[in-house]
């Protein structure tokens, strides 16, 4: 049941007939295609024999109406429609009613967790659970909600040969147009400069392949390079030197350019032949452009012309993955905001101290991704929890809470070697009293099965996750280490504090000095040279006077 707008009387017979009616389009949404409801009630009335029941009332409809169909016998059939009058209904909302089987007792805490869960992402809502007699409440806490995604065209950069080829015939079912129009309203971040370096682009990658230069592997291994790397603090010229002894020379290549593409950071780890610009890549290689061959299409070349050649599909997508675009943009994602975030699972872990990080808008296969982690340590977490209790997996601001073996996040977390950030050992999820969030939002998500509890495997995926959890753990690992060098100071401390007792009244017997002062004066002192991690140091005692 919910307080939403509701659903006017006149539609409810149209809605409860739609099924798989849902709309694919580039937003992140976890509903895609309108079959989940409906196959719940298929399911409910299939396995107990019992219609499925929806209360409903909008704020302009004096009345709130109910609903009852049946789904049996191959065909929706409405059993009952009347005006509601049993009990009180809310203003505006709708409510649905199904009979299930199932083993409760056994899944009784998964439903729980999942509606924790759901209470930490979505603090805009109230949650109430009834159970057997007793009610689990998560109060709504907040007035802020996570934006609306809106549709963005696929970023080019992920994009597929059978992915493009799919939008070449849907645009040639439509109507044939350049293109250079063509890719400007496919894709986004694609402009008109884009398009003239684009047909560029191709000729050059044309050259490689007549010469047989894996041109891309090459500028890859430079940026890889960890010596040319460590070589930058010796200058250009070493760099150039080391360059020319490793790279095979059956081919022409500019060292004295590389080494200034490697000093200025632009061929260094993490980058490829997507952050050279063309005449970059030109200069590089040593290129003629007179000897570049002649450009396979132009900007005005029709769609049904490039969709007739494999040939020149195949090129176009190899030039959109090998060429630089912005980041996509972020409209058609539905991250959770950072307070948010941190202030729904703070709220319910009570943690010591939390790090959370935001990566990036990145993209696969055309769509864009963006990975958030939450990482918790100590407070009220307790050390022996179970894996699914550590590794907290959320997809579109929707908890998963099954699947969790198979699912790209744990996966992903299971290889990272956490032994480095004093959380555990590589194999393994971390250990001690820590837990990570991780949210992944993208339009048309891909998971394991229909029932989308488990995120697909997918490289850029992954490799986002491990770089978010990885820096969250990176902080996490910071502060074990100062908890660790807090308990080794403490240590010492409790030694030095226990004598001081002792050395204050031996001053006292041998010299008549005030024993409380000086003992008072020795802790200051012991506190000020050996201070915990996290308490601030305290300026030098005054000294007591025993000269007498």
């Amino acid at each position: 049941e919910d307080n939403g707008i509701g659903i006017p009387k006149g539609k409810v017979a149209i809605i409860m007939r739609a099924g798989g009616t849902g709309t694919v389009e580039y937003k992140a949404s976890r509903s895609q295609q309108g079959i989940g409801w409906k196959a719940a009630a298929i399911y409910s009335n299939q396995s107990t024999g019992k219609p499925a029941e929806i209360v409903s009332k909008t704020y302009f409809e004096k009345q709130p109406h109910r609903h009852v169909y049946d789904y049996g016998k191959g065909k929706v059939t409405k059993i009952v429609e009347e005006n509601y009058v049993e009990e009180e209904f809310p203003e505006h909302g709708t409510r649905m009613s199904l009979y299930l089987i199932g083993d409760y007792p056994r899944a009784r805490n998964n439903v729980k967790e999942f509606m924790k869960r759901m209470a930490a992402v979505h603090p805009y809502i109230t949650f109430i659970f009834h159970e057997n007699g007793t009610v689990i409440k998560y109060e709504k806490r907040s007035g802020a909600s996570i934006p609306i995604p809106i549709p963005v065209p696929p970023h080019p950069n992920s994009v597929d040969i059978g992915q493009l080829k799919d939008m070449l015939a849907a645009q040639s079912r439509e109507r044939s147009i350049w293109i250079s129009g063509f890719l400007k309203r496919a894709f986004c971040r694609i402009g008109s400069k884009s398009i003239d370096d684009l047909i560029e682009r191709t000729t050059i990658l044309m050259y490689f392949d007549e010469k047989g230069v894996f041109a891309g592997d090459i500028i890859k291994r430079i940026a890889q390079s960890d010596k040319a790397t460590r070589l930058k603090k010796e200058g250009p010229e070493k760099i150039e030197y080391y360059l020319e002894k490793v790279l095979v020379r059956d081919y022409e290549i500019d060292f004295k350019f590389a080494s200034e593409l490697v000093m200025k950071g632009r061929l260094a780890s993490g980058k490829n032949i997507r952050f050279l610009s063309n005449d970059d890549i030109i200069r590089l290689f040593k290129i003629e452009k007179s000897k570049l061959p002649k450009p396979p299409f132009t900007p005005k070349t029709t769609v049904n012309m490039i969709l007739s050649d494999d040939g020149k599909v195949r090129l176009l997508t190899e030039t959109l993955r090998s060429m630089f675009f912005p980041a996509p943009p972020i409209d058609s994602l539905m991250p959770i905001p950072k307070d948010v975030f941190i202030d729904g699972f703070i709220t319910l872990y009570k943690p010591d101290n939390y790090f959370f990080i935001e990566r990036k808008p990145s993209s696969t296969s055309g769509r864009p991704i963006q990975v958030q982690v939450l990482g918790m340590y100590g407070g009220e977490i307790p050390s022996d929890m179970k894996d699914q209790e550590k590794l907290i997996r959320i997809a579109n601001s929707t908890p998963l809470i099954y699947e969790f073996g198979s699912d790209i996040v744990t996966q992903t977390c299971k290889d990272i070697d956490w032994s480095r950030y004093k959380l555990g050992r590589r194999g393994e999820l971390p250990s001690g009293p820590v837990i990570f969030v991780v949210h992944v939002t993208s339009p048309q998500l891909k998971y394991l099965g229909v029932a989308k509890q488990a995120i697909g495997s997918d490289d850029v995926i992954a490799s986002e996750i491990k770089f978010a959890v990885q820096a969250a753990a990176r902080k996490l690992g910071e502060h074990v280490k100062r908890l660790e060098k807090d308990k080794a100071a403490g240590q010492v401390r409790k030694y030095l504090e226990r004598y001081a007792r002792v050395v204050s009244e031996t001053l006292n017997k041998m010299i008549d000095t005030d024993t409380d002062a000086v003992y008072t004066s020795l802790i200051d002192e012991i506190k000020r040279r050996r201070p915990m991690v996290f308490e601030e140091p305290k300026p030098p005692a005054e000294a007591v006077d025993v000269e007498e």
